[in-house]
């Protein structure tokens, strides 16, 4: 199945705007080599006032982590670890629309796509947990097999991906930043295991990547598929109404 969508290229998009409004506008994926935003220059840049459609999500928005450690992510490339993995630091607060919104900015991507994975993910739940492990080694804070090994809003699954627990499940903005700095870094070319056709400046199939782990597999592309009827419909503008 392929799957063909027109991204809206415009560099600086973060950057020239003196802000950012949370319905899209502004926030669209930049060109593979663009200069990225900070996080403080995005969260001064995301409008703020926004409702919040998950009032259970408030503790995890309003949680900030003192201090990130992150090991080397293997299987990227030398510039993955060194120019985006320090970056991510979960350091903004906000309602769940806000905090996609700042992810997006910072990571140079298109914010609505953002939204639409995170519907598919989790309903924007940061409460969410899946993936359960008969494995007790997959297990984490005590738990017993079958234990939940993805968490949060963008579903971060923490065997595969060093660094993201337990603040995957603390801190929406850390989710959600995690969750950007891998989706730049496959936008990027800089994922060194995936083979055949894999090049930068394919944001779909990197998409499909972070649910199936592959390069444009059948389960990756159904993935793919299920996340742009997200993003045709926009369920979140809905919920804004309510």
């Amino acid at each position: 199945m392929t799957i063909a969508i027109l991204i809206l290229f415009a560099a600086g998009a973060c950057t020239s705007n003196p802000s950012v409004s949370n319905n899209g506008q502004g926030l669209v994926t930049l060109p593979v080599g663009a200069d990225l935003p900070s996080g403080q220059e995005c969260a001064e840049r995301v409008q703020s006032g926004e409702p919040e459609p998950r009032p259970e999500n408030t503790p995890a928005n309003q949680f900030v982590p003192d201090r990130v450690v992150m090991p080397i992510w293997k299987d990227f490339t030398k510039q993955a670890n060194q120019r985006f993995v320090p970056r991510i630091d979960g350091k903004f607060t906000g309602t769940t629309g806000e905090i996609l919104a700042w992810g997006a900015c910072k990571w140079g991507l298109d914010a609505d796509l953002l939204r639409a994975v995170a519907v598919q993910e989790s309903d924007w739940r940061q409460s969410t947990v899946s993936d359960y492990s008969r494995n007790p080694a997959n297990c984490v804070d005590g738990d017993t097999p079958p234990c939940p090994t993805s968490f949060g809003i963008m579903q971060l699954k923490h065997v595969y991906l060093p660094g993201s627990y337990p603040l995957s499940r603390q801190s929406t903005a850390f989710n959600v930043d995690y969750y950007g700095a891998r989706m730049r870094a496959c936008y990027e070319g800089w994922v060194t295991y995936l083979n055949g056709d894999y090049r930068s400046g394919d944001i779909w199939h990197c998409v499909g990547w972070h649910w199936s782990g592959h390069w444009k597999d059948a389960g990756s592309e159904r993935y793919i598929g299920r996340v742009h009827r997200y993003l045709d419909s926009k369920p979140w503008l809905d919920w804004a109404d309510h």
